[in-house]
This record gives structure tokens, C-alpha cells and sequence, in this order.
């Protein structure tokens, strides 16, 4: 705590110190050196700019655009020697430049140009020169501008516009596509600037949008009808997924497209451009990921469709958490490209985002538990979507097994949201895993049957579960458990080689009754619960039919001696 607070101590006053020692009076005679130093420190900066390449353009285009060509004039290389130009033709050529700059240069090329005072040294140029390249020109060379270092009156070295450049300008003016329209439509228009821009190309922009969707709808029908066909073929009874009218992101990806190629057609102002280049590039992002992502959806429904039809619904299950973790990916890799696209430093970026991912993981515990929980839960088959199961003390059908989640239709028909960080970790039945059911039945029978009458009633309840054929016989037993307070309790135990709970309700149906018939075919009842003596004249069992079990359970008793004699002692 105290090197702390003597840290902050001097952070705070070495500043001052600093400060103090600079104020007339305060401070020490100045040496040689420090004399030495001080007229390079009082240079005057460039008001306009121009220390860099980057700064002389701009400052060019912003002059020029406003319409202040005397100032946009400055930015041209002096003139050599006695020779003195006329303002009137440096007005006219700075016109002439900005509206060259406009439909020659690209915008990704404005944005690249150098903003360090020395330039790039790694362009094969002269140190003192620079090019702002453009498009390729009709005779196949790249047209561009040169920009020169030199040094003003004061001794400053500054970015100036090639007068070797200047001189081809008038000549490139007159050849520029857009010169010819702009002379027939009328003046006021062409005259009338709205935010440094003529009218009518505001109206050409605004009267593009329609053009350049109908354009993207057609170029873009063609690729629809191939696949359309294709899907005919594969499927004739398929019907189509989408009308021929229909507008996707195929249609916008190319609107997008030719927009951009009409705006630099009329040549609209770079500075503009620049602007409109950063939403367009978003735009075509938002169309391209939309593509991407219906593409992959329509590949992923395929793909689940015919694993559900062939019985695999755990790898359907992978399937679906795949696609939502592509999207992911997706995503995340389109927003880079974006905001490299804009200008924003990746590298930063995805630094900041590393310490920002650590913070955020460490706060976000529960999502990442669950997203591992689901993706563990899919990778043991644990569950997949169609399971009857209970998880906890939820029991239902799995709909949705997601990133964070799972989701059970119970038998209420409502829907359970569970985490699949808690479905990882709680006892979990899957009822869809098991070969065959438990039928367990808990018989009571009357004090009043004799041992034999009981042991008649128990053959003729293990011969029911023998001849029925969907009972496993290996199992299977009926055994006196306990003589309980007011009955004789019997166990029914056996398992019904069936999976599906439907057809194990029938089975099970069917062997109760088949042994209730067994006990009313050997004169036996079922006992009654009682809290009290019962006084009765009732006999409640049949004395025929227990005289008759009486004499089938009856066997010969073997004293285990020949002729009744006992054995030697």
C-alpha cells in the first residue's frame, strides 16, 4: 500500500515539476543544446494538411467539393520558374480533377492511401512520390495520380499533386461517360448542389435502387429456375419452395452490387462514396450471411430428414447442434470481415475480444455449462429428440435438444425448458433404451384356503404366464412373499419382451385377467382389506370346487421305506 501510494505521489508530481521548470524565472539557464533545439521545435505545421499524402488528397477533395477552388488550387505542385498560371484554369482544372477523382478512383483506394508523412517505402517509388491508382482505362492501363514531396518556402516537406498530373486532366475530363449526359439535362439540375453534390445525381442514386433490384431479380432468376429444375427431377411430386417473384438474398447480393456500379458510373463524390462504401459493404455482409445461412438450413433439414427417416436420431440430434453452432461461426467470421472492411483494426479487435471472451466466461459459467452439457449429452446419446424419458422429476418425450437447453412435451402437453448443464448432471431414464418391461403384481389371497388349495392357485398362475409368448420364462415366478395382516400376499413377477408402453398396457391387461380367471377357475377369492371382525353365514369359498382342488393338489406320501418298513438303525 505505501510503494502504491508513492507511485501515485510521483505521477502527480513530476508533471509539475516538469511544468514549473518550463515557466520563465522558475527554470534554469538554457545550454547549447537546449538553444540549438528550439527553432526546429517552433517550425510552423501545414494549415492545410498537406504533411502526408492522405492529408493533401483529402484536403483536395473537401476544398473542391465545397467549390472553393482557389483553396483546392493549393494543393497543386507550384508552378517552376518565372512562369505565373492563370486562376481562372487553375479554378477549372481543380473542377475538372475532382470530377476525374470521382469516377476514376476507387474508394478502397482512396481509404489505402498512406497517412504517414514519409509515405510508403516498399511501392518501388522515389521516396518523395506516391500513387493514388484508379481503374483500368480502355486501352488496359491504370490510370492514377502522382503525388510529390517538396519543400515549401518555411522548409516544410509536403505532399503536392504531380503537375505532370495536372497536365493530362483536361484530356481525361473530356472522355469521362457521364460529361455527355450531364450536358443534356437541364441546367438547373447539373448547376443545383445538395451537400457538395449535383442534384441530378442525387436523383440518379435514389432512381438506381428500383433498377438495380429488377437487375438483381433477373440476373438471379436464372440461377432459381436451374435449381428448381433440379429439384423437379430429383422429386417430381415436390412442389416448388418459393414463387419465381420471390425476393432473396441472391436478388439483394446482386442489387447490391449493380447499385455500386451505377453510383461510380455517374460519378458520385468519392468523399460520399467512402460513406456509402461502408453501408454497402454492410448490406452485402447482411445478404451474404443470409444466403449462407439458408443454404446451410436447407443442407442441415435435408440431412435431419433423412436420418429421421432411417432410425438414427442421435446423429439427428448432432446434426441440429452442429448447424446452430455453424451459424455461430458464421457469423462471428462475416462480422470480422466486416469491421475489416471498415477499417477497424482485427488484430485489436480480437484481442480486446480475448480479454473481453475471459470476462465474459467467467461470468457466463452456467452458459458455457450448459453448452458442453448439451454437446456431452448428444455425444453419449444419452437422449435423443423423440425419447420417452424422466429427467429429476420430469418425465416426457424430448422435442429439442439445443445449446442451452432441452426441451420436454410432457404428458400434459406442456412444454419443460430444462438447462442442459442440470440434464448432464441428474439421474436421467431413458425409456426408449429399455428391451423389455417389469410386470410385477401383488396378489392377496384369503387365510381360509388350505396349503393344497394354495398351491393349486399357484400352478395355475405360473402356468398363465407360461403360455403366453411375449412373457420371458426365464424370469418369470409367482411366489408367496408373506403371510400379511389379513391376506396371503403372492408376487407376480415377470417381464414382458415388448418396448413400447402401449403394447405393454395391452399385454399387461390381458395376463390380469387371464389370472383373475385362473383364481375363479380354482374356487379361491381374492382377499378383502379389514379394520374389524366379519361375523357371516357365508361360505365364501365353494365347497365343490375346493373339494375339487383338495383332491388334484392331493398326492401319494412316500414314507420312503419298501413295504412300510423302517430303515435299519
Amino acid at each position: 500500500m505505501v510503494r502504491l501510494r508513492t507511485i501515485l505521489l510521483a505521477a502527480l508530481v513530476l508533471p509539475a515539476l516538469a511544468r514549473a521548470a518550463q515557466i520563465p524565472g522558475l527554470s534554469s539557464k538554457p545550454t547549447a543544446k537546449t538553444a540549438l533545439a528550439t527553432p526546429s521545435q517552433t517550425k510552423p505545421s501545414d494549415p492545410l494538411g498537406r504533411e502526408t499524402p492522405r492529408g493533401t488528397v483529402m484536403g483536395f477533395l473537401h476544398a473542391a467539393q465545397d467549390e472553393n477552388y482557389s483553396l483546392a488550387a493549393q494543393y497543386f505542385q507550384p508552378a517552376t520558374g518565372h512562369h505565373h498560371l492563370d486562376p481562372t484554369e487553375e479554378h477549372d482544372l481543380a473542377a475538372q480533377l475532382l470530377a476525374v477523382i470521382n469516377q476514376k478512383i476507387l474508394a478502397s483506394s482512396l481509404e489505402s492511401l498512406n497517412n504517414d508523412p514519409e509515405g510508403r517505402l516498399d511501392d518501388g517509388l522515389p521516396p518523395n512520390q506516391e500513387l493514388l491508382t484508379g481503374v483500368h482505362e480502355s486501352g488496359g492501363n491504370l490510370f492514377s495520380i502522382r503525388l510529390l514531396r517538396l519543400d515549401d518556402e518555411h522548409g516544410n516537406e509536403l505532399w503536392y499533386i504531380s503537375r505532370k498530373t495536372l497536365d493530362t486532366i483536361p484530356e481525361v475530363y473530356d472522355s469521362l461517360q457521364f460529361s455527355g449526359i450531364e450536358k443534356k439535362l437541364p441546367s438547373y439540375l447539373a448547376r443545383h448542389r445538395v451537400l457538395s453534390m449535383p442534384l441530378w445525381q442525387w436523383i440518379a442514386i435514389l432512381l438506381a435502387l428500383p433498377l438495380a433490384v429488377l437487375a438483381g431479380w433477373i440476373l438471379s432468376l436464372f440461377p432459381r429456375l436451374a435449381v428448381r429444375y433440379y429439384r423437379k427431377k430429383l422429386d417430381p411430386a415436390a412442389a416448388p419452395a418459393r414463387s419465381l417473384f420471390h425476393i432473396g438474398p441472391g436478388t439483394l447480393l446482386l442489387a447490391a452490387q449493380v447499385h455500386y456500379v451505377l453510383v461510380f458510373y455517374i460519378g458520385a463524390s468519392i468523399v460520399y462514396r467512402q460513406y456509402y462504401r461502408s453501408v454497402i459493404w454492410t448490406f452485402l455482409a447482411v445478404a451474404f450471411y443470409w444466403m449462407v445461412i439458408r443454404i446451410t438450413r436447407e443442407v442441415f433439414e435435408r440431412l435431419a430428414t433423412r436420418l429421421t427417416s432411417s432410425g438414427k436420431m442421435a446423429e439427428r440430434s448432432i446434426v441440429s447442434l452442429a448447424r446452430r453452432v455453424l451459424d455461430v461461426v458464421i457469423f462471428v467470421l462475416v462480422a470480422l470481415i466486416v469491421l475489416s472492411g471498415l477499417g477497424v483494426n482485427v488484430t485489436a479487435a480480437l484481442a480486446g475480444l480475448g480479454i473481453g471472451g475471459l470476462a465474459i466466461g467467467l461470468g457466463a459459467q452456467k452458459t458455457f455449462e450448459n453448452l458442453l452439457g448439451g454437446i456431452s449429452i448428444l455425444t453419449d446419446k444419452a437422449l435423443v429428440i423423440g425419447d420417452p424419458c424422466r429427467i429429476g422429476d420430469q418425465r416426457g418425450v424430448v422435442e429439442d435438444i439445443g445449446l442451452r437447453s432441452t426441451k420436454l412435451r410432457t404428458e400434459d402437453r406442456t412444454v419443460v425448458t430444462i438447462p442442459n448443464g442440470t440434464v448432464a448432471t441428474a439421474i436421467l431414464e431413458n425409456y426408449r433404451q429399455r428391451d423389455k418391461i417389469l410386470f410385477r403384481q401383488l396378489l392377496r389371497l384369503r387365510y381360509d384356503l388350505s396349503s393344497d388349495h394354495l398351491r393349486y392357485v399357484l400352478d395355475e398362475a405360473r402356468a398363465v404366464l407360461k403360455q403366453n409368448n411375449h412373457v420371458e420364462n426365464a424370469t418369470s415366478r409367482v411366489r408367496i412373499l408373506r403371510m400379511a395382516e389379513y391376506s396371503i400376499e403372492v408376487e407376480i413377477y415377470a417381464y414382458i419382451l415388448v418396448r413400447d408402453y402401449a403394447e405393454f398396457l395391452a399385454l399387461q391387461e390381458e395376463l390380469i385377467l387371464s389370472i383373475v380367471d385362473a383364481i375363479e377357475k380354482t374356487g379361491a377369492a381374492i382377499a378383502l382389506p379389514t379394520v374389524g371382525p366379519i361375523l357371516t353365514t357365508d361360505a365364501w369359498i365353494d365347497p365343490a370346487k375346493a373339494k375339487a382342488a383338495k383332491a388334484r393338489s392331493e398326492k401319494p406320501r412316500d414314507s420312503g421305506a419298501p413295504d412300510g418298513n423302517l430303515p435299519p438303525t
